[in-house]
């Protein structure tokens, strides 16, 4: 590509950007299609929105063929990942609404009738589960709740001023959850680079290359309670990265190198 045509093209993204329009690849268009054809597609979606996402996702005969051409062998059974009570919880957060909510706690009590402010709907990958995250209003504490344990939710209407006033305490208690860890990339597993970055996709993180030593750092940004799914993450990467900083972390992978070896001494046995 010539310099000219760069320029064009930056231009012409960046039309695109001031105009708030997105272009979408071929590839994304027909994994969108192939996505909407899943029969859960029907509960996501209200049934106009989901008329008019296959009309504009809809492909030639010669395109929608090759899409069956892929075939999914030796699928575990999978539980079901959508709740009913997304929609509505949606719904409510884009109204800026408060919520009367009834649910159980993982350790069995169920808390009646408390009123509080939604302000986030989370899908959690490690546990295949939805949550809910809301500031409860009689404690003040930001709560977060698994769906399949909300036993009813009714909608307050309120005026959007009122449930703005509550989000600086909300975001003052997400900052107390966050965490940071920094973790590097053994500088001759380098070539895999995108296949490490892709096992922590879905946190926010930044990337730095040291052109002296040739080694990436990677700074994970996450809640408190991801810490699991991060570990998990790491012990499947193995020897291709390391915990520099975020000592906890480095504890809990201590702990997990000693218990594995334990298991193939001696006196174990």
């Amino acid at each position: 590509m010539n310099l000219f045509d760069k320029i064009h093209n930056y231009q012409l993204m960046t039309r695109l950007d001031e105009a708030g329009v997105y272009p979408v690849t071929s590839h994304e268009k027909a994994w969108l299609a192939l996505m909407l054809a899943n029969p859960s597609a029907a509960e996501i979606f209200e049934p106009t929105t989901l008329d008019k996402l296959r009309r504009l996702t809809h492909m030639p005969e010669s395109e929608s063929t090759e899409q069956e051409q892929f075939v999914e062998k030796a699928q575990t059974q999978a539980k079901q990942l959508w709740s009913p009570l997304v929609r509505k919880l949606r719904r409510i957060i884009l109204g800026k609404n408060h919520i009367k909510i009834t649910a159980a706690t993982n350790k069995g009590p169920v808390f009646r009738n408390q009123r509080g402010v939604p302000y986030k709907l989370e899908y959690s990958l490690a546990k295949k589960a939805w949550y809910l995250i809301w500031l409860n209003m009689s404690s003040n504490r930001l709560i977060t709740t698994p769906l399949h344990l909300i036993r009813s939710v009714d909608e307050l209407y309120i005026e959007d001023v009122w449930y703005d006033s509550f989000l600086p305490t909300i975001s003052e208690q997400i900052q107390q959850r966050k965490q940071m860890a920094k973790i590097v990339i053994i500088r001759r597993y380098n070539a895999e680079l995108q296949r490490i970055l892709y096992a922590f996709s879905c946190f926010d993180k930044e990337v730095a290359f040291d052109p002296e030593s040739q080694v990436y750092t990677i700074t994970l940004h996450f809640l408190s309670d991801e810490q699991e799914f991060i570990l998990s993450r790491i012990r499947f990467l193995g020897l291709r990265v390391k915990v520099v900083e975020n000592d906890h972390l480095k504890q809990r992978m201590t702990e997990s190198a000693m218990n594995a070896l334990a298991r193939y001494t001696e006196t174990s046995l």
